[in-house]
């Protein structure tokens, strides 16, 4: 009776602590939205995700297979086999049927929220469960602290907006790196196979590869420090048990991606594009945004420069200066989790001879843009936080530790919301109505067997030109499973070679051609209508006919 009473008030205490943290999770999840509404809606996930989501929905509100596309690469196009539209978490499914009510522009942030609590929620457990494991002197105001520094350090919040699911993979690795540290097999197997099965249908396949990576490090690391096998059975058993029960979905996704051109792997150039160098890295560390004034030459998309600069950043970066001065004798699990971290900083500045060695290893050598590990980088220095916390009465650790929260925060009350492609022409034009009215007025001027090929002069190619485009308005991306007009293609780099429309490469991959590629085009599909865009400023596009020659759509643009 007294051990059921034990666990009774350890139940409750712990809703209690989950309460108090996401109560705060949501809260901070509520400034972002006052900060830019739809905080999360820009890059590919409105003109990649948002549409595939929607077009998901529809079908399955009508009873039909959600996993097929009417719309892209011609037509019954089967995201089972893309890995780049890989959405089977039924969260996604979820999201699809919002993203077809009057709150669709909240779907990807509905997404997002929801991965973002589950990421907190694991965080919190684990912690948890190391402080009275281990005997830590970890309060709950500093527990809840990390957690919010875990779950809004500066990479989530820049690479959230333009790729929801990395939150996926993000959200699994505290509730992975739980059931690794179990003692009771029912739970360490079963928290494994759950979270797996959660990572592998919600997550990024490309993060969902390296995180495997980390954890298996991390799981090999734990048994050698506990002198024990579990960790490792939890893990690979764990794992076993995921990929057996969704085996069916991943055989599929498996086939399209070695049929995909994607699956010859990376040129060590595009491996390492983006990969961050040293000095910034430490500067990024401690500096967040003030890291712009090292003026080091590095750019990704159109996202500001200080926020790039503060990739590496979060609300308890300066933690590991009190935690690294401790003289509390070091653990085999606390060096285990900063010796990760350690290589997740390796990973993130990628010199040469990784690169290549990652271009010989299966799926590893098909990833790029090094930045990105930065997410498992930010898991493990949090865990680090954790497992080596400094006394409460060590007031000048505390003094650092808002120093350096203060310089994460502080900045950020004076700039834009970040995102790698803010997406501006496109949320207008989706926001007031316009592009909805624009292809109400095409569609009419379109055969019910149409295909449509877009087209781009080459004298819009010039860089600063790709980010202010109306994409919307050229049947590009994933926009016509949006608006329901056929295209010949669509938006991923993974899709399947034989479910390619056309033989001829897009010259970007958003799947604008060349005029020069007209003639090979209608040669092989001469039923074909090109929508072209023929120059940004003043804004003309155009739609052909099969006399040979072309409509003005520009008036059919509803003015702002």
């Amino acid at each position: 009776m007294p051990e059921a009473e034990t666990a009774h008030k350890a139940a409750s205490s712990l809703r209690k602590l989950l309460t108090k943290n996401l109560v705060a999770v949501a809260l901070v999840f509520l400034a972002l939205e006052v900060w830019r509404p739809y905080f999360f809606l820009t890059d590919d996930n409105i003109d990649q995700f948002f549409p595939v989501l929607t077009g998901m929905g529809r079908r399955l509100l009508h009873g039909e297979s959600p996993f097929v596309c009417d719309y892209l690469y011609g037509g019954n196009f089967n995201l089972l086999r893309d890995s780049s539209n890989f959405l089977w978490h039924p969260i996604y499914l979820i999201a699809g049927v919002i993203a077809n009510t009057p709150l669709r522009f909240a779907t990807i942030d509905f997404i997002v929220c929801f991965f973002i609590m589950v990421g907190a929620a694991g965080f919190v457990c684990l912690g948890d469960f190391l402080r009275k494991e281990f005997k830590l002197d970890l309060s709950d105001g500093w527990l809840m602290f990390y957690t919010l520094s875990f779950s809004f350090s500066m990479i989530l919040l820049c690479i959230g907006p333009s790729w929801m699911n990395f939150l996926g993979n993000n959200s699994a690795m505290p509730w992975l790196a739980l059931g690794i540290l179990q003692k009771e097999w029912k739970r360490g197997l079963g928290l494994v196979a759950l979270f797996s099965v959660h990572h592998l249908l919600g997550g990024h396949v490309e993060p969902a590869v390296s995180t495997t990576l980390f954890l298996t490090l991390f799981a090999i690391g734990v048994a050698i420090c506990q002198r024990s096998i579990r960790p490792v059975v939890w893990w690979f058993g764990g794992c076993a048990i995921a990929v057996v029960l969704i085996s069916p979905l991943l055989l599929q996704v498996l086939d399209g991606f070695l049929g995909s051109n994607r699956s010859a792997g990376e040129e060590l150039a595009s491996m390492n594009q983006f990969r961050m160098p040293p000095g910034l890295f430490a500067g990024s560390y401690f500096l967040s945004t003030f890291a712009a004034y090292l003026n080091f030459p590095y750019k990704v998309g159109e996202c500001a420069y200080p926020y790039i600069c503060a990739f590496a950043s979060s609300l308890g970066a300066w933690a590991i200066l009190p935690a690294l001065a401790s003289r509390s004798p070091w653990t085999r699990l606390q060096t285990l989790s900063l010796a990760l971290a350690g290589f997740g900083v390796l990973m993130v500045i990628r010199p040469d001879w990784l690169s290549a060695v990652l271009l010989q290893l299966p799926l590893l050598k098909s990833t790029r843009w090094p930045f990105r590990e930065i997410i498992q980088f930010q898991f493990f220095i949090h865990l680090f936080f954790l497992l080596r916390p400094f006394q409460r009465s060590a007031w000048l650790g505390r003094g650092l530790v808002a120093l350096g929260a203060a310089i994460y925060l502080v900045p950020l009350l004076f700039m834009a919301a970040p995102s790698f492609n803010p997406m501006p022409v496109d949320r207008d034009l989706l926001f007031s109505g316009r592009a909805d009215h624009f292809w109400q007025r095409v569609k009419p001027l379109l055969g019910p067997d149409d295909v449509l090929v877009p087209v781009k002069n080459p004298a819009v190619l010039n860089h600063e030109a790709l980010f202010h485009i109306p994409l919307s308005l050229c049947a590009v991306c994933n926009y016509p499973a949006l608006f329901r007009v056929r295209s010949a293609t669509g938006y991923s780099l993974t899709v399947p070679v034989d479910q390619l429309y056309l033989r001829e490469s897009p010259m970007v991959i958003w799947g604008f051609f060349n005029p020069a590629d007209e003639k090979t085009i209608l040669a092989e599909h001469p039923s074909v209508r090109f929508v072209t865009l023929e120059s940004l400023n003043p804004l003309r596009i155009t739609l052909s006919v099969p006399n040979g020659t072309a409509v003005d759509l520009t008036p059919l643009i509803p003015p702002p």
